[in-house]
C-alpha cells in the first residue's frame, strides 16, 4: 500500500485549515455583530417609542393648556393667581360696608401663610388672614354685608367665623344707633403664579 504523498498536499491542507479558521472567526464575528446589532436595533426602538410617549403627553398637555387657559387667566385676573393684592381687599370690605350703609369698619390682616394640607391639595395655596369688626343695628345687617363682599370681592375668600355681640343690655332703641359688636375672620386664598413659595 502506497502512502499519499503529503509533502504536495502539506501546502492544501495548511490552506484548507487557514480557510475553516477564517470562515469561523468570521462567522463567530458575523454573529457577535448581529447580537449588538440587535441590540442596538432595540435601543433604538426603545427610545422612539420613549420619544413617541413624550411627544404624546406633550400634546396632553397642549390641549390641556390651550382647554383651561381662559380660566387660568380669568383666576389671574381675579387676584387668586400671583401676589396677594392686600389693597384690593382692604378697598372690597370698606366698599361692602359703605354699599350696605353699615357705620364703618376697623381691619387687621395677618401674614400670608400656607393653608391647611386638607384644603390646599397639593397646590402651593396661601392664605391670609383677615379680621373685619364692625358695629351694626340689626343681625341682617350681617349677611347684607357679606353678600355685597361677594359681588365686589377681587379675589377668592371665605368666612370662617363671624360672633355678635350685644353691646347693651337695654332694649333696642327706635334711632339709628348700632348696639351690635360684630367681628368676622375671613381667610383669602392666593396660589403664586410660578407655583414658588414666598421668599
Amino acid at each position: 500500500m502506497t502512502l499519499p504523498p503529503f509533502d504536495s498536499l502539506k501546502t492544501s491542507i495548511l490552506l484548507l485549515l487557514a480557510a475553516i479558521s477564517i470562515s469561523a472567526a468570521g462567522i463567530f464575528w458575523s454573529h457577535q455583530q448581529d447580537s449588538e446589532s440587535r441590540s442596538a436595533l432595540q435601543r433604538q426602538q426603545a427610545a422612539l417609542h420613549a420619544a413617541h410617549a413624550r411627544q404624546e403627553q406633550g400634546r396632553t398637555e397642549a390641549r390641556l393648556i390651550a382647554q383651561h387657559l381662559d380660566a387660568y387667566h380669568a383666576l389671574i385676573a381675579r387676584g387668586f393667581v400671583g401676589v396677594e393684592n392686600r389693597l384690593a381687599w382692604i378697598e372690597a370690605v370698606q366698599l361692602a360696608n359703605q354699599d350696605t350703609r353699615l357705620y364703618g369698619l376697623t381691619y387687621t390682616l395677618s401674614p400670608r401663610a400656607a393653608a391647611p394640607d386638607t384644603l390646599a391639595n397639593g397646590l402651593p395655596l396661601k392664605q391670609t388672614r383677615m379680621r373685619v369688626n364692625m358695629p351694626m343695628l340689626v343681625e341682617t345687617d350681617l349677611p347684607r354685608f357679606l353678600d355685597a363682599l361677594h359681588a365686589r370681592t377681587p379675589g377668592i375668600f371665605r368666612v370662617s367665623q363671624c360672633s355678635l355681640v350685644r353691646t347693651t343690655d337695654a332694649a333696642p332703641q327706635p334711632v339709628n344707633r348700632p348696639e351690635l359688636d360684630v367681628e368676622c375672620e375671613l381667610l383669602w386664598f392666593t396660589v403664586a403664579a410660578d407655583g414658588k413659595e414666598d421668599q
